[in-house]
């Protein structure tokens, strides 16, 4: 099934992998998280608001639908939807960090993305 085929049939789209088995390197240069993000939310896992944002938008491509990350964390994934304008729901089993992501979700949310680190015209 091709992407353009699941998206009609779905509502979803998929992750391309190009021929060399290498997934996004010819659309993602992102890099390490920003020291800004990690004051925000320390978590040991932590990833960029850039790169969550891309994989929020690949998500629901067409904007409709609700994003579940049952595995919160820091709640960077629930701020990369809240960003894009995306509906989402978190759960996150250890009360620590359920709490730094109560904290760290509307700030991350809010936090500039670089222009040439994804096509924020896209979230428009």
């Amino acid at each position: 099934m091709t992407v353009g085929e699941c998206l009609r049939r779905f509502g979803t789209g998929g992750l391309r992998r190009l021929p060399e088995g290498l997934p996004f390197s010819d659309i993602l240069d992102i890099g390490r998280t920003p020291k800004a993000e990690r004051e925000i939310a320390p978590h040991p896992s932590l990833k960029p608001q850039a790169l969550l944002r891309e994989l929020v938008w690949t998500i629901l491509p067409l904007g409709d639908g609700l994003l579940c990350d049952p595995f919160m964390g820091s709640g960077s994934t629930i701020a990369a939807a809240e960003a894009v304008g995306y509906r989402s729901v978190g759960v996150e089993k250890y009360a620590s960090y359920y709490h730094l992501a109560s904290n760290a979700i509307k700030p991350l949310s809010l936090v500039p993305v670089e222009r040439d680190q994804i096509d924020l015209a896209l979230f428009q």
